[in-house]
């Protein structure tokens, strides 16, 4: 996930709401206003050599630390203390996770055919 872009869209939003606020300092929006809402960042799942922004500022999670429910669970629960999780689309994620999306990524030796 990166991380340039979560603060991209945590200003797109701050921006968003601040144009939508009341003198009263309540937020309100007509349901049009919905679809100029900022898209929370992608998470991607791929290994380093096919990085589509290498160097670039991310936050990684290693395949290696997240093969079991309990490890998913675990990161979730430490994603959960980040403040710009709310930017992220890591329920996406889960969701994808839990109904066999195709967002996962599978490790396999190297030559090793992929079926």
């Amino acid at each position: 996930m990166d991380t340039t872009e979560v603060r991209r869209t945590e200003e797109s939003v701050r921006a968003w709401e601040a144009q939508r606020t009341d003198a009263d300092g309540s937020l309100s929006f007509s349901g049009g206003d919905i679809f100029s809402y900022p898209e929370k960042v992608r998470w991607q799942a791929h290994h380093a050599r096919c990085d589509p922004a290498p160097g670039a500022g991310a936050y990684d999670i290693p395949a290696a630390k997240i093969r079991s429910w309990e490890q998913l669970l675990d990161w979730t629960a430490h994603l959960m203390d980040k403040s710009w999780l709310p930017h992220t689309d890591w329920d996406d994620c889960l969701r994808g996770v839990h109904q066999g999306g195709g967002r996962l990524v599978l490790a396999v030796e190297a030559g090793a055919p992929i079926s």
